[in-house]
């Protein structure tokens, strides 16, 4: 004890307000303290003292501990509390160690350890004190810190530890003044490694608490929280949240979780420092709608062992969506629940048109949707367009999607489907979209220009217009040089907006004295070409042919049908003179065939325009044969920098005719291209070489023309030598394109500047025919622009034109026309070289001069050389095919009907799709003798191109079976003509399997009674059928009713909410019925059924399903008893069913109510009178005879009982109780003396009724009270109205006789009497006695009657 006291006399206290003053306190000088202290003798006074010691509230309380057994005095730095800071550490461990490298790496930074205080009486003291990390030997000293948090001064005192190991100075009572602190020191000597744990004790008046001490070993220990509730997500959708996993533990810890679907946490695993945490990331994907809760383990310590769990908590709904048109169209179909139409109408090729799309989250999650589109094999031309391929509607908000629509194939009907997929995909919705292409209007105002016949050296112009009729931009272009023909239009070229009109001037300047024709082609880009024909004749003064008309090109045209264009005129005259040719009604020459007269003559057939563009005689197809020839059409010269000229090219001309021809070639003076010999003749059927010659006229420049020459019998050259006018023929044009170059060798061209409009797909044709497009080159530089296409090897395309120029800011059309072939696609690729630089061909060398050099560049030159490969030469690629004949059926070609009872229908839905991209036909063709078991609508019809179809077929069986059938569908191209045979079909064979059954119907009661039911009042009870079988059955409900006998056609007393419903097959159908009892009858039903045929809508043969009951009563209230007390207690039982008629009333009371007492079958205020109307024809007296004044009330009490087998509610309705309460400026002026005793006995309250109202079940009695009271003297009555609800309705006549007092009085009930009938000659009749009531002198007056 002697070393005990001697180490605690070593210890320190330490008092302060806001900080800590260092004051070792022994336990001999705890009486001799100094006055700032205010200690008393008797104990410790702590008060307020300033300060002159200031400590950062950042500071630490730190121990020093001592190897020894004895502890040195130390200085106790105490943080600052107050009410609104958190509460700091008042305690310690031993000395701090500096901060490692490793603190920096953790997920959270090292948390301090905090010590949870408390309260009590106005202390502030710490729940528990706790060591860490001791040694065994070692003392380690921690902080007590006792606050006084109240207003007044705080005394108390404390006990040491019980054990050992915790110690602390002697005690000493503690006053401590508001605000002030006391730091008291705890020591912990342990002895061996186990948990210590004690208690200190503090004693105040108002009680004692303890403060407890716990010392603990090192160990693991990780914490988090119990639950973590995340956020509401949307099926397939994922949300997160965070919690914190902190090492509470004194060991480095490595954790690792394990937990469940549909829930992912980050990190799985890792390790923690002391006092360090993690933050722990839980994901929430759910694949179904319902609650989740999962409870993740973290298993961590020495091998795992130890755990800790938390309870993962969240709810998956499915997200929803509703999809609607903005903006929506007549054309558009926007039904809740059906199948979306967004229809674009008509769009211009290659222009683009936007609509949206509304979705609507009304669900309370978000939800993630994506946008699919029907997989397409002609996805390369895709003409619909959703560029919101995903997204996320948030709760309760909107979102628009635009879907665009830019086609780019002439006159089609473009149709495509959408997907809208919520996640989770719990409803999709199909948006069908739907779009017309349209293209380019352009006509001409005429179609010939007759410049009739012109002067050599003269010029003849005509205007003609132009004109685009659609809404859709058009370029033109005609196809001639008019630099070079006798012929020229400007513009040559151009383009026409929407509804736009465009004046054209056409001149002829012819060259030489010749007949000139020409058909010019006006390529329009996105539309066939048009044709202009161009015709005029030159004179001169020696040289005048014939004077070419309009009228002679029609007969050409049918000349030319008829074969009969390769005889010269002067041939066609000899044999028209020789009979040997005749002419038609339209003066054209025919071939007369007398054993053929009534076969009509061959007439020039309708050419497609695409058709004669490109089989002009100029390749090998053709569709007549050219007279004249020449080869070959197209020259290239290349590179041809002079000074000297090339070598002329050798051109053939060939007259495939049967007469002698002139030609005649026209070219300007400045021409760089001409041809010798420029006018020569050609015997018939014969060939003649010529030479084109080329001389550029200036070094790097581009060159390229188109030579024209007119070919026509020589005979025609002079109008002398034409007998018949309708041999005259026009001349043939021939043309020659010509191009070259004038750059040096290693001289680079200029960088062409270009757009190509190149769509990628041949328009869709069927097997054998021709498919085109058109191409549109724009010249966007300010130089000229040549150009060159090649196709490549195999590519089956046919180009026009293939070569030529382009003036700067202008535009060249190109035609490709292909015959597709195979039901795969196919690729055709050509190559287009423009300002004829071959550098950049495959194989060409690099350009040495003229160009940037970049050998030290290798990466940039080969990058440039590619760029410039791209610019100069082109590679153009298109896809075309044999759009096959085919559907897409769904189900593998099968499909299942649902069991099917016999003599009904059932149906099932199938779906095909056209997955080409031309309309077809289609016909189901059903075999004769299934005719009557199956049908199908529509059995025929009209399928677009990418259209998915639902038809519905129909199964009757005709009996109990199974059925097993094969239709086949027919499919053949759309747009023949009606009666036309298909060229080609194809047919898709369909199984179909259905099975015939028989069925019935059964109700799950056979007997079903209501029971006892009010008369007038509705009850339902509900009919459950059953359907047993496997079939779907149609039935249709009789009701026949057995009693009481249907009188008058009167409506049954028993309805049904529905006669006629289906049933699916192992299923239960509710039938809802109701009655309504006019009269007092037991009622009877039937109900019977009839299955119904879908096939002639008829019923089958009734069957009897069950029977109803019912029994229609009304309720039944009867008296039992009467008694009397009061002034009344003298009259006998008997005597009083007499005065309240009781036998007469219950004798009321037992029949039916007549309809008017029905009026209101509950009571009710219906008056406005103050004596209401009476609705009953039943009356009696209640008389309760009569007592002196002042007298006590007569009381009479009736025993009331419900005798019926129905609940009944029963009243006494005073006048009052039936009269409408009203404002008193309507209330009745002047009333007479019935109402006026009527007011009076009821203000009065000389009649009462108690209760006045009630309800009584089957057979429930109840005794009701009825008192008159003597207050007046005389006679008083009062009408009281009986009312049974849904029953009787009696007017009870109240009437009370009161008396002066010591009056004499008899009071006859009644003022007649009915004799009790007597035999006639009765010689000793009955005695009869009639007695009067009189209770005023209890004393009886008897009267004897004889009859």
């Amino acid at each position: 004890m002697t070393r005990m006291a001697t180490r605690v006399s070593s210890l320190s206290l330490s008092f302060s307000r806001h900080c800590c003053l260092p004051l070792p306190l022994l336990s001999s000088q705890l009486h001799t303290l100094s006055a700032p202290f205010g200690l008393c003798p008797k104990g410790l006074m702590l008060t307020q003292a300033p300060s002159s010691i200031m400590r950062s509230r950042n500071s630490r309380d730190h121990t020093m501990n001592s190897g020894g057994s004895c502890l040195s005095a130390s200085t106790m730095a105490i943080p600052t509390i107050n009410d609104s800071s958190a509460a700091m550490s008042a305690c310690s461990t031993s000395s701090a160690r500096p901060a490692s490298s490793m603190d920096n790496q953790m997920h959270s930074p090292k948390k301090q350890e905090r010590v949870k205080k408390r309260v009590i009486w106005g202390i502030e003291v710490a729940e528990e004190l706790h060591w860490k990390g001791w040694e065994l030997g070692k003392e380690t000293t921690r902080s007590l810190v006792l606050k006084n948090r109240s207003l007044k001064l705080q005394k108390m005192k404390y006990r040491p530890p019980k054990t050992k190991f915790f110690f602390t100075v002697i005690p000493q009572p503690i006053f401590l003044s508001p605000g002030i602190t006391l730091t008291l020191p705890i020591v912990f000597r342990p002895l061996e490694e186990k948990e210590y744990v004690d208690q200190l004790w503090f004693e105040k008046a108002e009680g004692i608490f303890c403060v407890g001490l716990r010392a603990t070993l090192p160990c693991h220990r990780l914490i988090c929280p119990p639950s973590l509730q995340l956020p509401m997500c949307a099926v397939g959708d994922t949300t997160e949240a965070c919690f914190c996993l902190d090492n509470a533990g004194d060991l480095p810890t490595f954790f690792t979780w394990e937990f469940s679907s549909p829930f992912q946490m980050l990190p799985t695993m890792g390790l923690l420092e002391p006092g360090q945490g993690s933050q722990i990331k839980v994901t929430f994907q759910p694949l179904i709608a319902i609650i989740h809760e999962v409870q993740a383990t973290c298993w961590y310590g020495e091998g795992s062992q130890q755990r800790t769990s938390i309870q993962l908590q969240a709810v998956a709904k499915c997200a929803q969506l509703l999809v609607s048109i903005r903006h929506k169209r007549l054309e558009d179909q926007d039904a809740e629940g059906f199948q979306k139409l967004l229809h674009f109408g008509s769009v211009a090729v290659g222009c683009t048109l936007e609509r949206q799309i509304r979705l609507h989250n009304p669900s309370a999650v978000n939800a993630p949707f994506r946008i699919e589109i029907a997989p397409d094999e002609t996805a390369r031309d895709q003409a619909f367009s959703c560029p919101t391929a995903h997204g996320v509607v948030l709760p309760g908000e909107k979102k628009c999607v635009s879907v665009f629509f830019h086609p780019k194939t002439l006159d089609t009907r473009t149709m495509d489907y959408f997907s809208i997929v919520p996640s989770g995909c719990a409803s999709k919705t199909l948006l069908k979209v739907v779009g017309f292409c349209g293209g380019p209007a352009v006509s001409l105002q005429h179609y010939c220009v007759d410049f009739s016949w012109v002067n050599l050296g003269e010029r003849s112009e005509q205007a003609l217009w132009i004109e685009n009729q659609s809404d859709c931009t058009a370029h033109f272009q005609f196809a001639i040089d008019c630099l070079e023909s006798v012929f020229s239009i400007r513009p040559a070229f151009g383009t026409l907006v929407g509804k736009a009109r465009m004046t054209l001037h056409c001149a002829f300047q012819p060259t030489h004295p010749i007949i000139c024709f020409r058909r010019v082609a006006c390529l329009i880009h996105h539309q066939d070409p048009l044709f202009l024909d161009l015709m005029g004749t030159c004179h001169s003064d020696s040289t005048k042919p014939a004077i070419l008309k309009p009228l002679h090109l029609t007969w050409y045209h049918t000349h030319l049908a008829r074969g009969l264009t390769l005889y010269p005129p002067d041939i066609l005259d000899a044999m028209l003179k020789e009979k040997k040719l005749a002419q038609d009604q339209n003066g054209a020459l025919r071939i007369p065939i007398q054993d053929l007269e009534d076969m009509p003559a061959p007439q020039y057939p309708y050419i497609p325009p695409m058709t004669e563009f490109f089989f002009d005689g100029t390749s090998d197809l053709t569709i007549f044969p050219p007279p004249v020839s020449v080869e070959p059409v197209e020259v290239d010269f290349g590179a041809c920098p002079g000074p000297e000229a090339p070598n002329p090219v050798p051109l053939c001309l060939m007259n495939h005719t049967k007469g002698k021809i002139t030609v005649v070639w026209t070219r300007r003076s400045d021409c760089p291209f001409w041809v010798t010999p420029e006018t020569c003749d050609v015997p018939p059927l014969k060939s003649m070489a010529m030479r084109l010659h080329f001389q550029p006229p200036h070094s790097n420049c581009l060159y390229a023309v188109e030579l024209e020459a007119f070919a026509i019998y020589k005979v025609l050259q002079s109008y002398s030598n034409i007998e018949e006018d309708c041999t005259v023929c026009p001349s043939w044009c021939l043309t020659v394109r010509a191009r070259g170059h004038s750059y040096f060798t290693g001289s680079e061209h200029h960088i062409p500047q270009y757009s190509l409009d190149v769509p990628k797909l041949f328009p869709a044709v069927s097997s054998g025919e021709p498919t085109y497009r058109s191409l549109l080159l724009v010249n966007t530089d300010s130089m000229l622009l040549t150009f060159s296409l090649a196709p490549q090897r195999g590519s089956d395309i046919i180009l026009r034109p293939t070569s030529g120029l382009v003036a700067p800011g202008a535009h060249q059309i190109f035609l490709i026309c292909t015959y597709p072939k195979g039901s795969s696609w196919k690729q055709h690729t050509f190559h287009l070289q423009c300002n004829a630089s071959p550098q950049y061909l495959k194989g060409g060398k690099r350009p040495t001069h003229g160009f940037l050099d970049m050998s030290g560049e290798p990466g940039l030159q080969s990058e440039v050389r590619a760029l410039l490969s791209f610019l100069w030469l082109q590679e153009v690629s298109m896809y075309s095919r044999e759009e096959p004949l085919q559907l897409k059926l769904d189900t593998h070609k099968s499909l299942y009907f649902k069991p099917t009872w016999v003599g009904c229908s059932s149906t099932s839905p199938f779906t095909f799709c056209n997955p080409s991209r031309l309309p077809l036909r289609f016909e189901w063709r059903v075999s004769e003798q299934y005719r009557k078991l199956l049908a199908v609508q529509p059995s025929r019809g009209l399928i677009q191109p990418n259209e998915r179809l639902t038809l519905t077929w129909t199964f009757s069986p005709l009996k109990e079976t199974k059925y097993l059938f094969q239709v086949g569908i027919w499919v053949w191209e759309a747009g023949l003509p009606p009666n036309a045979k298909p060229p080609a079909t194809t047919h898709y064979k369909l199984r179909l399997v259905g099975v015939g059954l028989t069925s019935s119907l059964s109700a799950k009661e056979k007997e079903l009674a209501f029971g006892n039911v009010l008369v007038n009042s509705k009850q339902s009870r509900f009919l459950v059928l059953l359907n047993d079988g496997n079939c779907t059955l149609y039935y249709r409900l009789y009701l026949e009713q057995g009693s009481p006998e249907v009188i008058d056609n009167d409506p049954l007393a028993l309805q049904l909410d529905r006669t006629e419903g289906s049933m699916p097959p192992r299923s239960q159908d509710t039938i809802c019925l109701t009655a309504c009892p006019k009269h007092r009858s037991q009622y009877s039903w039937t109900i019977s059924y009839s299955l119904l045929s879908h096939r002639d809508n008829k019923a089958g043969e009734k069957q009897e399903l069950c029977c109803v009951s019912l029994v229609a009563v009304y309720p039944l209230l009867s008296i039992l008893d009467v008694s009397a007390m009061g002034s009344a207690k003298g009259i006998t039982r008997k005597h009083l069913r007499r005065l309240f008629s009781l036998d007469l009333l219950n004798s009321y009371l037992e029949h039916d109510p007549t309809p008017r007492e029905l009026t209101y079958k509950m009571p009710t205020r219906h008056s406005m009178n103050q004596i209401p109307p009476v609705l009953t024809p039943l009356k009696l007296d209640f008389n309760f005879g009569a007592a002196p004044f002042k007298a006590p009330p007569s009381v009479v009490f009736l025993a009331l009982k419900n005798s019926g087998v129905v609940p009944l509610d029963w009243a006494f309705l005073f006048p009052s109780d039936q009269q409408i309460d009203m404002e008193l400026w309507a209330e009745q002026a002047e009333l007479n003396s019935t109402e006026l005793h009527q007011m009076h006995v009821q203000d009065n309250c000389i009649f009462s009724v108690s209760p006045k109202a009630g309800s009584l079940s089957p057979g429930q009695e109840q005794m009701v009270e009825l008192k008159y009271s003597h207050l007046f003297i005389g006679t008083d009555r009062l009408p009281v109205l009986l009312k049974v609800s849904h029953g009787r309705e009696i007017l009870l006549n109240f009437i009370g006789v009161t008396v002066k007092p010591e009056q004499k009085y008899v009071h006859f009930t009644s003022t007649s009497h009915q004799f009790i009938p007597v035999p006639i000659g009765d010689t000793l009749p009955p005695r009869q006695v009639s007695g009067p009531c009189c209770p005023i002198d209890q004393e009886g007056l008897s009267v004897d009657l004889w009859v």
